[in-house]
């Protein structure tokens, strides 16, 4: 019998993945353009918020009586007494606050692996369309309850509970859903056992 050896470098050759210099360039080029994208919705997320907010109020109108137009970043709902407020999409409550991180998270999978294009591109556009649409979901989920059982109850039990349950689950799901389209998978173990003499 004779025993077949490898040395350490030879083996990290064959596992390591082969992308060409000009290739690995312009992978690097487009995650710092994403990252820079990134930087630039993080600088306007006060526009991004206005955006939410208009989002939300045109969501929210078939659910609510007397719905009025969006102000800057906050939407409107009537309260059960009769008073008008005003509710705020802040920096915690935009779908900024976790698509860019999985931005982030996709410019390193797009810079450092194989992964095609389009994969990369259509898992990031996949996380994107479920993280706004769990955020705006959230947002009307707030505003309904606000409107049909005020401030107390209405308010609370839905921002802090429900809320935060549907974002949470939803973002799991975004990034979830992200990680399958592109195909990130656990590397598998190569079997390493020795033959029997």
């Amino acid at each position: 019998m004779t025993a077949v050896t490898e040395t350490l470098p030879a083996l990290r050759a064959r596992r390591l993945d082969r992308v060409s210099p000009p290739n690995r360039a312009a992978r690097v080029v487009v995650a710092l353009l994403m990252l820079a994208a990134g930087g630039a919705l993080l600088a306007v997320n006060t526009s991004f918020r206005a955006i939410e907010a208009v989002a939300a109020t045109w969501l929210l109108s078939p659910f609510v009586e007397g719905q009025r137009a969006a102000i800057g970043e906050h939407y409107l709902v009537w309260t059960p007494t009769g008073d008008l407020i005003a509710l705020q999409i802040t920096v915690e409550c935009t779908a900024l606050l976790i698509g860019l991180p999985l931005t982030v998270v996709a410019a390193v999978i797009l810079a450092f692996t194989r992964v095609r294009w389009s994969r990369l591109f259509g898992g990031l556009a996949a996380m994107w369309g479920i993280v706004f649409a769990v955020n705006m979901l959230r947002l009307v989920l707030i505003g309904w309850a606000t409107q049909t059982w005020g401030l107390d109850p209405g308010y609370k039990v839905s921002h802090v509970f429900v809320g935060s349950l549907v974002g949470v689950l939803g973002y799991v799901v975004g990034f979830v859903v992200m990680l399958l389209i592109i195909g990130v998978r656990a590397p598998q173990r190569r079997n390493t056992r020795r033959p029997r003499t």
